[in-house]
């Protein structure tokens, strides 16, 4: 344990003494402490009473509520994920998740890099006969990708005298954020998730854009359908994530775990709202529709450094959603950081700079 969090520890023991340490740290080292509070103010009020009324008017109200789950399978990303994980993953849900009443499942293949991964990614939806649909790696428009340059300060570029004071943690997000428009590219998480929600509305009542990773059990899903088809007036629908550890437990007709970890949404047709594309995989890129949402979390005590992209307001729609059931996320092939919020923020990073690493150095090698 370092200096740091020894002192942290120690002052946290007195009552009230950790708004006093961090009122001390950011005024007198402020390289200890470059996180500022968000202070967005008090989520406005929606009226639900004028929601329902909408609705009443609405063509959708005589609509079937009907479903349409996107999961999003992207690049593995060792060492956050364990390599090939995606890929049995989605044998596990291919082969132990039941029939979701009312729900079409769909797939995407986000970006994957890996034309031998992806390769067998089809095949298995092919054989398994689940309709999905491509958003290729191109290697053309990625050689067209370039760093954010603005996105850094010249005092906290890498290499100099401030940079190297900061933590290791700090440093990663400040690599993050130089690297952010080629991570969009091949990540796309948001771009993807847009993509389904898009192709999703076209067909469905309800679309759930959901990462790759999301498994539903039938009690979740019984759930999920209880809250959505008693409340359809209200166009949004958190649905609380839970990590699971050990994937066969989920197979277990009372298990329940604690869903605390950052929810999918299920979006009805005619909603407004969207992800916002400028926002990266490993910095918030589905957190800043929460927040323009205002979904209660723990979101709400992060903090805003220096290289951030804009936190942004509370929308018209702020307010507009209810909870809905649970999903669980299947196991990274890393247990230990499925339970260790901090070291798998570290290998988040690792893993996204050793990826777009890789992905340059494969095309230098291509081009030679």
């Amino acid at each position: 344990m370092t200096a740091w969090k020894k002192g942290k520890n120690l002052i946290s023991r007195f009552p009230g003494s950790i708004r006093f340490y961090v009122f001390v740290v950011r005024h007198f080292f402020p390289d200890k402490m470059l996180g500022r509070p968000l202070n967005r103010g008090t989520l406005p009020g929606c009226d639900f009473d004028a929601l329902k009324l909408e609705y009443l008017k609405s063509p959708l109200l005589d609509e079937p509520d009907t479903f349409i789950l996107y999961r999003i399978l992207g690049n593995d990303l060792p060492p956050r994920h364990l390599k090939g994980q995606t890929l049995e993953n989605l044998r596990f849900i291919l082969e132990n998740e039941g029939e979701l009443k009312g729900c079409e499942k769909r797939f995407v293949l986000n970006r994957i890099a890996d034309s031998y991964e992806e390769k067998n990614i089809m095949e298995m939806l092919d054989r398994a006969g689940v309709s999905f649909f491509r958003i290729p790696f191109d290697r053309d428009e990625y050689l067209n990708v370039k760093w954010d340059m603005d996105g850094v300060s010249g005092e906290f570029a890498p290499g100099t005298p401030r940079f190297n004071k900061l933590r290791h943690g700090e440093k990663g997000r400040i690599w993050m954020r130089l690297y952010r428009h080629k991570n969009n590219y091949v990540m796309n998480n948001n771009g993807a998730r847009n993509e389904a929600l898009a192709r999703g509305k076209q067909d469905a009542k309800w679309v759930l854009p959901w990462d790759g990773n999301c498994f539903i059990t039938q009690r979740g899903w019984d759930e999920i359908i209880s809250a959505v088809t008693a409340s359809p007036q209200i166009p949004y629908f958190v649905v609380p994530m839970a990590r699971v550890t050990k994937n066969h437990l989920l197979l277990e007709s009372d298990f329940a775990p604690r869903a605390e970890e950052e929810p999918q949404i299920i979006f009805r047709k005619d909603s407004l709202l969207s992800f916002n594309e400028s926002y990266f995989y490993g910095r918030r890129d589905k957190v800043e529709l929460l927040w323009r949402l205002g979904v209660p979390g723990k979101w709400d005590k992060w903090e805003k450094e220096p290289w951030d992209l804009p936190i942004p307001e509370y929308v018209s729609e702020a307010g507009a959603f209810d909870f809905a059931g649970w999903v669980a996320r299947l196991n990274s092939g890393r247990g230990r950081l499925e339970t260790d919020s901090e070291g798998r923020a570290f290998a988040r990073v690792e893993a996204i700079k050793t990826m777009l690493d890789g992905v340059d150095k494969k095309m230098r090698v291509d081009a030679e």
